[in-house]
């Protein structure tokens, strides 16, 4: 199994890929899978990484043309996929956004998708009915369209359909299909909503109609919600900087975002009184919580 990461820009996120790397090693031998990361910054990563990774670069302009005439940042996750399956014919893909943490051995995902099993990271409720106001906003696009996305052939959105996060994405190679339609999705539902959910509703429509999706945030963790711990991250690499990759994996296992992240994603969660409560009875919103 193929699984591709996309790094460029700042510092913060191509530590958060390395940091997601060193939390693979945790569960995984060497070359029991392909990592390959796309990257304006090559040199960034062969320092910590080992030698078994593969890097594809990016330039600034070529990002630039993979965010397309709707300037989306997410429509780079499609093409990145599109560029994969091109470059590594007859490979099964597992893309992961940068902020993912592994949580255990997740090879047996490959065969999972080899079968036809989509494979998302978590279920985030109803598009319909939602108090969201992301979801909201497409729900409301839906209704006055017919529930219909009107590109060639049009794609007919079910009234039950439920909204799934793609900071996991699994395809096969048979999938680039449906790579192609979500491009399409995208460049056209975007152009109406300048939504930041457009390609993960694209992925999640068309792999819904695939099959059933299975969530991977069991055994990969995927802490979007927490942007603090990209400065604990960097401090992580920084104290531990000229450290064996063995070392620092191990070292790792000390620093797991799900945990030290567990009361904002609990707060988030919570309703306007409860969060009242929570800031009347503890004096704060949330905090980090460090073992």
């Amino acid at each position: 199994m193929t699984i591709l990461f996309f790094a460029h820009g700042g510092e913060a996120f191509l530590n958060e890929v390395t940091f997601a790397v060193l939390s693979y090693y945790q569960h995984h031998q060497a070359n029991e899978n392909k990592i390959v990361i796309y990257t304006d910054n090559v040199a960034h990563f062969q320092q910590v990484l080992p030698p078994e990774i593969t890097y594809v670069s990016v330039t600034p302009a070529q990002v630039k043309q993979w965010r397309g005439t709707i300037d989306f940042v997410h429509r780079v996750k499609i093409e990145v996929l599109r560029d994969a399956m091109q470059r590594f014919p007859n490979e099964t893909f597992l893309y992961l956004d940068s902020d993912v943490y592994f949580k255990q051995n997740i090879t047996f995902l490959e065969e999972k998708i080899q079968r036809g099993t989509p494979v998302m990271s978590l279920q985030e409720g109803s598009i319909f009915g939602s108090h969201l106001r992301h979801f909201k906003a497409l729900a409301s696009y839906l209704r006055e369209h017919q529930n219909t996305i009107d590109i060639d052939p049009p794609i007919v959105v079910s009234p039950q359909q439920k909204m799934y996060n793609a900071g996991i994405i699994g395809l096969s190679a048979n999938d680039k299909p449906i790579v192609e339609q979500a491009l399409a999705f995208t460049d056209f539902l975007h152009s109406f909503i300048n939504n930041h959910v457009t390609e993960q509703f694209a992925f999640t429509v068309l792999l819904s109609q695939k099959g059933t999706i299975y969530e991977a945030e069991p055994h990969i963790h995927h802490y979007w919600y927490f942007k603090e711990f990209r400065e604990i991250i960097t401090q992580f690499l920084e104290k531990n900087k000229g450290k064996s990759f063995e070392t620092l994996v191990a070292l790792s296992t000390k620093v797991n975002p799900e945990c030290m992240g567990a009361e904002k994603l609990a707060y988030k969660r919570m309703n306007f009184w409860q969060k009242l409560w929570q800031k009347m009875t503890k004096g704060r919103k949330w905090k980090i919580i460090y073992e």
